[in-house]
């Protein structure tokens, strides 16, 4: 039996937005990435083991989820739309009131995710004669959806902290 070709594309085309908004949201793209990693958000294991448990083995249930974390390397363009979003987004974290959007990663078209979120920091950094890199740091909450394009808040869907 002949062996099958690698399916394995190049990492080219990913996008991170953000969107903002109460009713409509006006999504931002971010832009200078060079990594995109999703957030990783796994239960914690509820120990549910009592003398009966098959084997004298420990059991477990999926628990709560915890708050996820991405971080993100990007290119620094300081007067790009994106990175002016997220220097207005870290300001309202280190303010104390840090607003809700929503952060959609899209991998290629392949795994679209769409997360409530808060921008945790954003730092810049430079170094002489290199490009300029900035590290964004995301708060990952509850997935909302696996197309956000189609995402409206409402009573039933809030946003806590609108425009």
């Amino acid at each position: 039996m002949p062996e099958a070709a690698s399916l394995v594309d190049i990492g080219y085309q990913d996008e991170l937005w953000i969107g903002r908004g109460t009713g409509t949201i006006v999504w931002t793209q971010i832009m200078g990435l060079e990594a995109l990693p999703l957030p990783e958000k796994v239960p914690e294991d509820v120990d549910v083991t009592h003398m009966q448990s098959p084997g004298r083995s420990r059991e477990t249930i999926p628990g709560l989820m915890p708050v996820g974390e991405a971080s993100v390397e990007k290119q620094y363009w300081p007067t790009h739309a994106g990175d002016v979003l997220l220097e207005s987004l870290v300001a309202l974290t280190e303010a104390g009131t840090p607003e809700d959007v929503l952060v959609e990663f899209n991998i290629d078209d392949g795994a679209r995710r769409t997360y409530r979120a808060y921008v945790a920091s954003y730092t810049p950094s430079s170094t002489v004669g290199e490009k300029r890199m900035a590290t964004l740091s995301l708060r990952v909450f509850e997935r909302k959806a696996t197309n956000a394009r189609v995402i409206a808040w409402s009573s039933t869907n809030p946003c806590p902290s609108p425009l």
